[in-house]
């Protein structure tokens, strides 16, 4: 078992520093300055793979801490002063409950992923053996894990906030509860397959882990929490069931089977979705169109016509949404006099937000799933549709009717927004009035602009509509952050009527510059991926 695991192990690293490279060369800039002969590079190779052993050793101990970050610690201090929920029973409470959930919604006895389909099937590995050695490292991990975390917040009293305390005994219990949960549902998982010769996966597991999850908060709003007595049953039945479990997965045959129905699952899971995708795009197409436009205009009006459902409608319904939500403030000023106030000393406060309002409102990245899907995929095979000239008179014609499309939602907000301030009580500045609506409006051409320029610079998707652009990737990801938290900071730093500007002024020469590139670029970067 342990050649089986250090194979795995090497098999594993090996796929993750190909995958690394293969990142590197995808990228824009750097992947053309990169050698074509980049994988038989050893030292680089021993760099990314230092990089990916440190990646490995570091989850070690950082997984679980961020874990009580994000999952137990904010509701810990959301709830230590109501209802006289003591501290330590609410800990207990939501770690048990979410140690049941995870146990329930992720087996990791018999994992189906690329790594597995390499070493079981195509390197012919006992896939008992590879089975059961990832699954002892994930449990020695785990147990590390946890071990680490609970010394940090019990012992040095880091993460924890002040009045939860617990004994060292149940500090020592935690992580083996946590390792014994997984044992004894990886032993059902096992049992139930042998029974049915089904895989206990589908609506009920799941039903039953969100269910678990919404246990572990919910009863804490009314200051329940499971008794002390209960939670000592439960961690004693885990520890006394964990054994025969453990000694069940060792005797167990029927691993393969388990992987080949899985791998059988996933491929067929891909391409339902695959499908689904495809319907969803096609089920709402109009044949009637009719245009008096020519060239690229005409082909791209027929196109709107045709999806006019698909790229409309969204925006339409948002259009609704932000038009009920603004009528609803308006009538609760003049019901409560109180909000009216209220709204009028922190209503210059919602431009930080605006960035990131105006992310989600937008169909940009949608409209260019649609684009792709329903049209260049099929028209790229051919030369003359990626000529500098076809492109760049397509490209005008698109981004002028995605931008009417953003309008519509935005045209809601740019009005709603002064008249709210007006109701409100008014502002000591006329120049609000202004930057508000032309903030709105210039976001929304920046963001109409963006998307379809990473689509025309990066094209990251596949004929199956899978992004397999790290570029796109990144670029996406770098505007969720910049309108998330680099909005809110500046905001925090500046004046709104300084930071309306910055986005007024970012908006423009954010057009200004990447419509040239596009011209440039895009007949080189708009192709299929493969």
């Amino acid at each position: 078992m342990v050649e089986t695991f250090w194979i795995s192990r090497r098999l594993e690293i090996s796929c993750q520093v190909n995958g690394i490279l293969f990142w590197l060369k995808r990228l824009p800039v750097l992947g053309k300055k990169l050698p074509s002969d980049l994988y038989d590079r050893v030292g680089l190779k021993k760099l990314v793979l230092a990089l990916a052993i440190l990646k490995e050793l570091l989850s070690f101990f950082f997984s679980k801490l961020i874990y009580f970050g994000i999952c137990i610690i904010p509701a810990l201090l959301f709830f230590r002063q109501r209802n006289g929920v003591d501290p330590g029973a609410a800990f207990l409470h939501i770690f048990v409950c979410l140690t049941l959930a995870g146990a329930v919604a992720k087996n990791e006895i018999v994992e189906s992923d690329d790594n597995s389909r390499y070493a079981v099937f195509l390197l012919g590995m006992d896939a008992k053996r590879y089975a059961l050695a990832n699954y002892l490292y994930f449990l020695i991990k785990t147990l590390i894990g946890f071990v680490v975390a609970v010394f940090v917040a019990f012992e040095m009293a880091v993460l924890l906030p002040e009045g939860v305390k617990l004994s060292r005994l149940w500090a020592l219990l935690l992580p083996l509860l946590v390792l014994s949960c997984k044992l004894v549902y990886a032993g059902f998982y096992l049992v139930f397959f042998q029974k049915t010769d089904k895989l206990p996966e589908g609506a009920v597991t799941a039903f039953a882990a969100v269910l678990l999850f919404v246990a572990a908060y919910l009863p804490l709003l009314w200051g329940w929490t499971l008794p002390l007595r209960w939670v000592k049953l439960l961690a004693a039945a885990e520890l006394f069931l964990a054994v025969p479990a453990a000694v069940y997965l060792v005797r167990a045959g029927s691993y393969r089977r388990i992987y080949q129905r899985k791998s059988d699952l996933r491929i067929s899971a891909g391409a339902a979705m695959e499908k689904a995708i495809k319907d969803k795009f096609q089920e709402k197409l109009e044949l009637e169109a009719s245009s008096d436009k020519q060239g690229c205009a005409y082909l791209n009006d027929l196109f709107m016509q045709r999806h006019r459902k698909l790229l409309r409608r969204p925006a339409q319904r948002m259009t609704l949404i932000l038009t009920g939500i603004l009528s609803a403030l308006m009538i609760a000023m003049q019901v409560f006099p109180d909000l009216s106030e209220k709204l009028r000393a922190n209503f210059m406060g919602v431009l930080p937000y605006l960035p990131m309002v105006m992310y989600f409102i937008n169909r940009g990245e949608t409209t260019t799933k649609i684009l792709f899907f329903n049209c260049d995929s099929s028209m790229m095979v051919y030369s003359f549709y990626r000529s500098p000239q076809l492109i760049r008179s397509l490209f005008w014609e698109r981004l002028r009717s995605l931008i009417r499309i953003n309008l519509l939602p935005s045209t809601v907000l740019a009005l709603g927004l002064p008249l709210l301030l007006l109701l409100a009580g008014g502002s000591d500045s006329p120049l609000d009035y202004l930057i508000l609506p032309t903030s709105v409006l210039f976001l929304s051409v920046f963001f109409s602009t963006h998307y379809l320029v990473l689509y025309y610079l990066l094209q990251p998707y596949t004929q199956e509509l899978v992004s397999k652009s790290p570029a796109y990737s990144t670029a996406t990801l770098v505007t969720y952050w910049v309108c998330f938290f680099g909005a809110n900071k500046m905001g925090k730093l500046i004046s709104p009527t300084l930071l309306a500007a910055i986005c007024i002024a970012v908006s423009l020469l954010y057009v200004l510059v990447a419509l040239p590139l596009v011209s440039r670029l895009a007949p080189k970067t708009f192709r299929l991926r493969h």
